[in-house]
């Protein structure tokens, strides 16, 4: 074998010593092996953005008027409250919406209870428009659908879904939703129509 003058390093001690190279490839793929299980992949990473929003109607009043008497009288106080990132205020006819975003892992039970009492505290409201809602940003990561299915009545299928359902949430699933159920037919195709 032919020596290159001065080659020192890894690349040509690797190169020099071919059972070297093989054995950290045979290394590497199964450490690779052994550490596939524990990670944790997803087709989308996860984004949540903790907000609450503040909703008033009006009825009959106008964007304008909307703006100026409700958007504006209550945004101000409600940017005092602690960890408020951002405000997004709409003012539309008969209705104002006001979205507050807060800092990443900030206690939103205590966030929503602040904006609560903030809008409490305002008084000038006008008197003919609704009391404000207040309402906890909430965000679920949808997993997998389930479609259950057999030779037997709409009863019995929904018997299977809800013993699957206490057997998801002892399995540590927080949330399910049993949609309506649908109706599947099949029609004849030598029929005239």
């Amino acid at each position: 074998m032919r020596e290159i003058a001065g080659a020192s390093g890894i690349l040509s001690y690797f190169v020099r010593h071919k059972t070297a190279a093989n054995l950290l490839l045979v290394v590497l793929i199964a450490a690779g092996i052994a550490s596939f299980p524990r990670m944790r992949a997803q087709f989308f990473p996860d984004i949540i953005i903790d907000n609450v929003s503040v909703s008033v109607a009006w009825d009959g009043a106008g964007a304008q008027d909307v703006d100026r008497a409700i958007v504006q009288v209550i945004e101000p106080t409600l940017l005092a409250i602690g960890g408020v990132l951002e405000s997004t205020a709409t003012s539309t006819e008969g209705r104002a919406s006001i979205r507050l975003e807060f800092e990443p892992n900030w206690d939103m039970a205590r966030a929503t209870d602040d904006v609560q009492q903030a809008i409490d505290g305002v008084r000038n409201l006008p008197s003919d428009a609704e009391d404000p809602v207040v309402r906890r940003g909430r965000w679920f990561d949808r997993v997998t659908d389930v479609v259950i299915t057999g030779p037997v009545g709409v009863d019995q299928l929904a018997r299977f879904a809800d013993e699957m359902i206490i057997q998801l949430f002892a399995a540590g699933v927080t949330q399910t939703t049993v949609p309506v159920s649908y109706t599947h037919l099949t029609l004849p195709t030598n029929r005239e129509v």
